[in-house]
């Protein structure tokens, strides 16, 4: 197999390619919506969103767990043993997308209960829902488990190839169905079309780059035992996770409205976008991760992980300060002064988001390792506390109640618990010293964060002018602070030589 850095950086170039592409029309197809067609549209797609989501539940993280069990042979060359594994998935994939189809049409009809308010008269509720489940289901009937293979073979920039090509025809039919149609119809039309599409051609890519690798063979018993296992704990952990970002739409829908919820996925947009981007580079990371384990040592792998805590640790302190600082800005220039949050709400947001994106460091090695079985407890618990808290601090506080909801259940169930299974199940060391480093990160960041938003609410300049200001300044504080406090850490300079690595010529 070619090296995990070459395999690492083309598919972390791949997936920001793509990324840049898909966050520069999600913002023109928000703004058209909202301009062309009212702001109650968004709050809509969000819903609709977050219920396929919770439906996707039944996907039970197989394509993980298959994905997990490829690693080996691919790393010995066993053809054979990686074909009866595609087939197998390949079984259970359209298993789930009837499943996925069936609870999707049972759930129909009880649609209007979650929305508070009036839904646009000139749109019908029920059939635009049908409209997003199919988008939801045709994949898992068109080689969706493809991209499953890509994966393991660390060849994720392929199938990123494959949405980067359609994503622009796509996005241009919707764009073109909004402005020219004024029809939310035809906009989803379009999307239904784009997923066939990226299955299709990643079906395509697969058998010209990869045609030994086809579905045939039956997968041993005692492998197929050790997936099922795998997957009683992922589906858990899916649930969990699942639960975790979509009931958030759900209640504010339930509880404030369309627009609260328009207004809220605003924030939320740029919130998993820049999260898109930083889980691009934990998923292409991710194969290599997953061969380190299956070839090297443990104390290699657990001085690996202490250099990942480093990385996105000093990732998610300058992801944070940009946010606190141009959250407000940004968003009174996309979406004008009615649609801001309150500031309390960004600074929890900016929490919220440094908390998560550590967590990358030691989520490598869930996967990897297989751990899932062991975390169902912690995921339990993150449900049913996440689902509580919602419920109680969305009735009391609002939209603010639902992020602290959230940013607690992920401080508790992933910072915690999840961090120490790893660190006991895997590598068998206390979680102590480790945390104890994170909170000293999360220190540091509290002073440079604060000390960057100072500097920035002195800039009274408005519009694009005080925007590019500010974000000038949040970046050289923030990156300046970084380098001079960290200049001599051994992580910092073995992070440094590894980017070096990375961006030097093949």
């Amino acid at each position: 197999m070619q090296s995990r850095t070459h395999n690492t950086k083309r598919n972390i170039i791949a997936s920001y390619i793509l990324m840049i592409i898909q966050m520069s029309f999600s913002f023109v197809s928000r703004t058209i919506i909202v301009d062309v067609l009212g702001t109650e549209y968004l709050g809509l797609s969000s819903l609709f969103t977050s219920i396929l989501q919770i439906l996707n539940i039944a996907e039970s993280g197989f394509s993980s767990s298959v994905v997990f069990f490829m690693y080996k042979p691919l790393a010995e060359g066993s053809t054979e043993k990686v074909c009866a594994l595609l087939n197998y998935l390949r079984r259970v994939y359209r298993a789930v997308g009837a499943v996925i189809l069936c609870a999707g049409l049972l759930v129909t009809p009880f649609i209007t209960y979650l929305v508070n308010g009036d839904v646009p008269a000139d749109v019908n509720i029920y059939v635009l829902f049908l409209l997003y489940l199919a988008n939801t289901s045709i994949g898992y009937f068109l080689f969706a488990y493809k991209t499953s293979l890509l994966i393991a073979i660390q060849r994720l920039d392929l199938t990123k190839l494959a949405n980067t090509v359609v994503i622009f025809i796509q996005y241009a039919l919707q764009i073109t169905a909004l402005v020219v149609f004024r029809s939310y119809y035809l906009f989803i039309a379009a999307m239904i079309v784009g997923t066939a599409a990226v299955n299709l051609f990643t079906a395509y890519i697969c058998r010209k780059k990869y045609p030994e690798y086809e579905c045939r063979g039956t997968v041993e018993s005692s492998i197929r035992s050790d997936i099922a296992k795998k997957v009683r704990g992922l589906l858990v952990c899916n649930i969990s996770g699942v639960t975790y970002n979509t009931l958030d739409s759900i209640i504010i829908s339930a509880y404030i409205g369309l627009s609260a919820v328009a207004v809220y996925n605003n924030y939320y947009l740029i919130f998993t976008t820049i999260s898109a981007f930083i889980g691009a580079l934990r998923t292409s990371m991710q194969a290599s991760v997953g061969n380190s384990v299956a070839c090297e040592t443990l104390d290699k792998n657990y001085n690996d992980l202490r250099l990942w805590q480093f990385l996105f640790s000093m990732i998610a302190e300058f992801c944070s300060a940009c946010l606190i600082c141009l959250y407000q800005p940004f968003m009174t220039l996309w979406m004008g002064e009615d649609m801001l949050l309150p500031f309390i709400d960004v600074v929890l947001l900016g929490i919220w988001f440094m908390e998560s994106t550590v967590q990358h460091a030691f989520y490598l090695y869930l996967s990897t390792a297989g751990l899932w079985n062991e975390m169902k407890w912690t995921y339990i618990f993150s449900t049913v506390f996440n689902l509580i808290m919602n419920i109680l601090l969305g009735k009391l506080l609002g939209i603010t109640g639902i992020i602290l909801a959230s940013l607690a259940a992920g401080t508790i169930s992933g910072l915690f618990w999840q961090c120490t299974i790893i660190l006991k199940k895997y590598f068998s060391v206390s979680s102590k010293s480790y945390l104890l480093k994170q909170f000293l990160y999360f220190a540091v960041s509290g002073v440079i964060i604060t000390a960057a938003y100072l500097i920035c609410s002195l800039i009274q300049t408005g519009g694009i002018a005080g925007l590019l200001i500010k974000a000038l300044i949040c970046v050289s504080v923030t990156a300046g602070a970084l380098i001079l406090i960290y200049h001599r850490s051994p992580y910092y300079i073995r992070a440094k030589q590894l980017f070096l690595k990375a961006v030097r010529k093949d």
